[in-house]
């Protein structure tokens, strides 16, 4: 009997837990949010310090950047900005976002 009791509560505690919701199509996993977050904030940076060297200033907008960052990572801008919309819709997920791009970039030092 205790242990049909046991069992019961087992699947009743495992019923009551919450499964993450999937991803809508074409949103970036968190981990890839990250990274992405990253380097847009590294290359912004370099933009800042205009250390984008090789190319007159005139020549390409930061937006070609962007378009060159997202197609070497296998994604677009529109799919950045999408994810972007949604993660900002959660603001305890952007803040644990936005955590842990600071901590990869300050390991990058």
């Amino acid at each position: 009997m205790k242990q049909l009791i046991s069992i019961l509560f087992m699947i009743a505690l495992v019923s009551c837990t919450q499964k993450p919701d999937p991803l809508p199509e074409g949103i970036l996993s968190e981990k890839e949010m990250i990274n992405a977050l990253a380097d847009v904030h590294l290359l912004e940076s370099a933009a800042q310090l205009n250390m984008l060297e090789g190319v007159p200033s005139d020549s390409l907008t930061l937006q070609d950047y962007y378009s060159a960052l997202f197609e070497s990572k296998g994604y677009s801008l529109a799919a950045f900005d999408s994810s972007f919309a949604h993660y900002a819709k959660t603001p305890e997920v952007m803040e644990r976002l936005m955590d842990s791009v600071l901590t990869n970039i300050q390991m990058m030092e």
